[in-house]
């Protein structure tokens, strides 16, 4: 039986913003207005998002990289059903000031069970950034934990050892311009069929089963990845795919 479906800032003077779809597969716009408004500033990295998980298609803004990558795995987990950037602001009593979160994110279990939905509000930061500022961080921090509880929420902090750990940002980024790809007549019955047969199979070998063609199995191998971006077909995630990859077929 296998398991179900499941995981520098750079200163400069001039940084440009730029706009993609996520078809791209690099990131993704929002449900919610922000609460702060993202300038350029000093950012190396800066712009906007496009996503199917949010409602608004103006655009949802990163302020680096990091935030940028962890917006693509939201993007792409299936647990994930809603991300709302800069979602709210914050009073921070200990310093007269106010504090607004990087994004809160709604996941369910069970899209039709609201007993497995719950919400997470998330800061963004580099390890290297919380250990050098962690005095003027600790305050909102606090203050954010002591606001999401009262809202039922959790928050959470977020580096870049959970957002790039692994394989699974760049499985992510590879496969998320699949996502939408219209499949042909016979396409998803033929390698979905041929993998129940073989129960385990590679990308490789699954092809080869399909057809002698090499034509044919190119043509085939763009499908395949659809149906594993869309979660038809599994894998691990964790690891890095290749065409050596383990593959079997849900259900």
């Amino acid at each position: 039986m296998h398991e179900q479906k499941s995981s520098r800032l750079f200163p400069t003077p001039n940084a440009t913003p730029y706009n993609f779809h996520h078809s791209v597969a690099t990131g993704f716009p929002r449900l919610l207005p922000p609460i702060r408004k993202i300038g350029l500033g000093r950012r190396a990295v800066a712009g906007m998002l496009a996503s199917d998980k949010q409602l608004d298609t103006s655009g949802a803004s990163f302020e680096s990289s990091l935030e940028r990558d962890f917006f693509i795995l939201l993007e792409f987990n299936a647990k994930v059903i809603r991300w709302d950037p800069q979602p709210c602001r914050i009073p921070v009593q200990a310093t007269g000031t106010t504090y607004v979160p990087d994004v809160l994110v709604s996941y369910a279990e069970d899209p039709r069970d609201p007993s497995t939905f719950s919400q997470v509000l998330y800061e963004i930061k580099y390890r290297d950034q919380l250990r050098k500022e962690w005095a003027n961080f600790r305050p909102r921090f606090k203050a954010a934990s002591r606001f999401a509880k009262g809202q039922g929420w959790q928050f959470r902090l977020i580096t870049e050892r959970e957002i790039r750990g692994g394989d699974l940002l760049w499985n992510a980024k590879f496969l998320l311009p699949f996502i939408h790809d219209q499949l042909l007549d016979g396409e998803r019955g033929l390698l979905l069929s041929t993998l129940r047969r073989m129960d385990t199979a590679t990308p490789s070998t699954l092809l080869a089963s399909c057809s002698p063609d090499p034509w044919e199995r190119a043509r085939l191998l763009n499908a395949l990845w659809v149906l594993v971006a869309r979660g038809d077909v599994g894998t691990d995630l964790g690891r890095r795919l290749t065409m050596t990859s383990v593959i079997w077929c849900y259900g």
